[in-house]
C-alpha cells in the first residue's frame, strides 16, 4: 500500500553496526537485521523489505550474492539496495551497481549521511509505490473500458436465409481498436470490418464512433457509400490534426439480387472466393478515413450460389514465425485463399494452419478480428 510504513532490513555480520543503524532507523523505519547472506535471503522472503541495507563481505552467502537473488531469483526491481562496505577496492562499486544495487556508502559513514541516503531510498519507494498505485488504476479503468466495448460487439448474428457467419475476435490488450458487426440495413446485410490506429482507451473509443455511426439511421439506412462519407466527415471533426485513422472494409450484401456493394478504405483486402474457385482480391479503393475530404464510391460484385467472404485485420500476418520469419501479407493471403476449400469452420481451421506455422500459438502483435460468409441462399 502507499501510505504502508517503509521496511528496511540489515544485512551485515558487524553486530555493533546493526545495533547501531537499528537505533538510527528503528524509530523511523519498521526494521528487521540478519547477520549473513543466507539470512538476510530469508528475512528477505519473509518480510519483504522496501530499503536493504546490505555488507558485502559476508559468510555463507556474500552481499553480490543476495543482489542477485533479489534481483534475479525474486525478480524484484523496486527494492532499494543500499551497499554498505569497508572494502575500497575499485571493482566492488561498479560490480555491486552492475548487479542492480541502487547506491554505495563506504564505511565508517558519517551519520547525516546515511540518514541522507535512507531518505533517498524512502522517496523512491514512495515514488515506486505511487506509480504502481497509478498504473494499477489505469489497468483496471482500461479493463472496464475493454469490457464496455465489448458489449458494443455482437456475440450473435441476425438470421439471413441463405448465409452462415463465422466471427474471430482477439483484442491484444484490454481494450481494442477493431470492430465488426453484422447486421439488417433495410433490405440488405450490412458487413463492416474496421480497425481504428493505436490500441488502448483512445482506439476503443473512436471505435465507439464508427461504430455508432454505422448503427445510426433517420427514416432509412444511408446507402454504403453515403454512410462511410458521413463516417469520414465525422471523424475528421472529431480526430482533426492528429494522427488516428481508420481503415474499414463495409459492404451491403443483397441476398435476393445476388450482388454486393462494397467500400475498402485503407483496409486490408477482402477475399471472395466464387464456387468455380476463382479468388477475386476486393483491395482499397479509396484511402484511410479522418485525413482527407473525399467523395466515397462504392464498388460492386456479383454473388454466385456458394461464394465465401472473408475479411480480416493486419494483425493476422503482422508476426514473426517460429523461426523468427516475418510472415507477411502475401503468405498469409495464400493460406487464406487455399483455406476455402477446406471442411469444418473456416476461422477454426485458419487458425490451426497458423499455429501449425508459428510451431505452436502465434506471438500476435496486434488485435485479431475476423468476419467469414458464406452466401449459400444466392440463387
Amino acid at each position: 500500500m502507499a501510505d504502508s510504513p517503509v521496511k528496511i532490513i540489515v544485512v551485515d555480520d558487524s553486530a555493533t553496526l546493526r545495533l547501531t543503524l537499528e537505533r538510527f532507523l528503528g524509530a523511523r523505519y519498521e526494521l528487521r537485521s540478519a547477520e549473513d547472506g543466507a539470512e538476510g535471503i530469508r528475512l528477505y522472503e519473509e518480510f519483504r523489505p522496501d530499503i536493504v541495507l546490505l555488507d558485502i563481505n559476508m559468510p555463507v552467502v556474500d552481499g553480490f550474492g543476495v543482489i542477485e537473488h533479489i534481483r534475479n531469483a525474486a525478480r524484484d526491481t523496486d527494492a532499494f539496495i543500499l551497499m554498505l562496505t569497508a572494502d575500497e577496492e575499485a571493482t566492488l562499486k561498479p560490480r555491486a551497481l552492475n548487479l542492480g544495487a541502487n547506491d554505495f556508502l563506504l564505511k565508517p559513514f558519517d551519520r547525516t549521511e546515511l540518514m541522507a541516503r535512507v531518505g533517498v531510498a524512502e522517496r523512491q519507494v514512495m515514488l515506486t509505490r505511487n506509480l504502481r498505485a497509478t498504473a494499477g488504476r489505469l489497468r483496471r479503468e482500461i479493463a472496464q473500458v475493454g469490457q464496455l466495448q465489448a458489449t458494443l460487439l455482437p456475440t450473435s448474428f441476425p438470421e439471413f436465409e441463405g448465409l452462415r457467419v463465422e466471427s474471430l475476435y482477439m483484442p491484444s490488450g484490454q481494450a481494442s481498436g477493431d470492430y465488426y458487426d453484422v447486421f439488417p440495413a433495410g433490405g440488405v446485410c450490412r458487413v463492416v470490418i474496421a480497425d481504428v490506429s493505436g490500441h488502448g482507451a483512445r482506439a476503443a473509443f473512436i471505435m465507439a464512433i464508427v461504430r455508432t455511426l454505422f448503427r445510426l439511421r433517420g427514416p432509412r439506412y444511408q446507402d454504403i457509400a453515403a454512410t462511410v462519407d458521413t463516417i469520414n466527415e465525422q471523424l475528421r471533426e472529431v480526430i482533426g490534426a492528429e494522427s488516428d485513422f481508420v481503415t474499414l472494409f463495409a459492404a451491403d450484401i443483397d441476398l435476393t439480387g445476388n450482388s454486393m456493394e462494397y467500400v475498402n478504405a485503407g483496409h486490408c483486402p477482402g477475399l471472395l472466393h466464387h464456387a468455380d474457385g476463382r479468388v477475386e482480391s476486393l483491395g482499397p479503393d479509396a484511402p484511410v478515413l479522418g485525413f482527407f475530404d473525399m467523395a466515397i464510391k462504392a464498388r460492386s460484385v456479383k454473388l454466385t450460389p456458394g461464394c465465401q467472404l472473408f475479411l480480416f485485420t493486419d494483425g493476422f500476418y503482422e508476426w514473426a514465425t517460429a523461426g523468427g520469419e516475418h510472415l507477411g501479407a502475401e503468405r498469409f493471403w495464400e493460406m487464406a485463399a487455399s483455406n476455402f476449400t477446406g471442411r469444418g469452420p473456416f476461422l477454426d481451421r485458419l487458425m490451426e494452419r497458423l499455429r501449425g506455422v508459428a510451431d505452436g500459438t502465434p506471438r500476435f502483435r496486434d488485435d485479431l478480428t475476423a468476419l467469414w460468409m458464406s452466401m449459400e441462399g444466392a440463387e
